[in-house]
């Protein structure tokens, strides 16, 4: 709630937040094939995608009779969606005269869905979940900043709002199981592959044509646009790891 609110009150009730937000968006230049390329992907990020995505979660969770797993999964997803579009649409405006964004929705589905993998797999399977997790997340968040369909500090609110709606989720998981699991080793190392896959998004943008515009300074603009998405979701996925590692059966 506090990174949340802070972004909000930077990016959207301050001139020289909302001007730098602009020119962070503006400096992550990108070759015409890279951008199609991105944008063709995000195009999977849709209503029907939400609810299949969720399904198999559910039902992963379902298939182990963890029902807590479940419940928290549904939680976390449509807590986080719903969430962020009163947020969008209710509750939060610019004090310019453009339309507010701030939540991304795109990148809310993405990590809301990630964050739900990661907590309804089975444990010995984290592992593989967890890069994922953060890959997916921060392909989405910071492809929507490339495409300059997005701010950064739309897709990094968004991330926030996953953060908050993920405890709520940990914690109706934890609320409702009927056994406590044993002590496991070596968690905060698997948790820790959330942040590998963050990273892994950078590499994949550079290997498709992605480039700072014009000279030095745009790089680190552009630096500076998309690596905190890319930490903040790296986090996120690290943080539901290690608790859904100690805390659920």
């Amino acid at each position: 709630m506090v990174i949340l609110g802070i972004l909000t009150y930077g990016a959207l009730r301050t001139s020289r937040g909302m001007a730098l937000d602009e020119r962070l968006m503006d400096s992550v230049g990108h070759s015409a094939a890279a951008a199609m390329r991105i944008q063709d992907w995000l195009t999977y990020v849709s209503v029907a995608g939400v609810a299949l995505a969720l399904a198999v979660c559910v039902i992963v969770a379902l298939s182990r009779q963890r029902y807590n797993l479940a419940a928290a999964a549904i939680v976390l997803v449509a807590g986080a969606n719903i969430s962020t579009r009163v947020l969008k649409k209710v509750v939060i405006e610019r004090t310019d005269s453009m339309p507010n964004t701030l939540p991304s929705g795109h990148t809310t589905v993405a990590v809301s869905l990630g964050l739900a993998a990661v907590i309804v797999a089975p444990a010995a399977w984290r592992w593989v979940v967890v890069p994922f997790a953060g890959f997916v997340g921060t392909f989405v968040g910071a492809g929507t900043v490339v495409g300059q369909w997005h701010r950064p500090s739309d897709a990094a609110a968004a991330v926030a709002v996953c953060m908050v709606w993920s405890a709520l989720a940990l914690a109706v998981a934890y609320a409702l199981q009927r056994e406590v699991p044993p002590p496991r080793d070596r968690w905060a190392a698997r948790s820790a592959l959330g942040l590998v896959g963050s990273a892994m998004v950078g590499l994949c943008f550079v290997s498709w044509g992605l480039r700072p515009q014009d000279h030095d300074t745009e790089l680190l603009l552009a630096v500076l646009a998309l690596a905190p998405i890319g930490v903040l979701t790296g986090l996120a996925v690290f943080w539901t790891s290690a608790i859904a590692d100690r805390r659920l059966a």
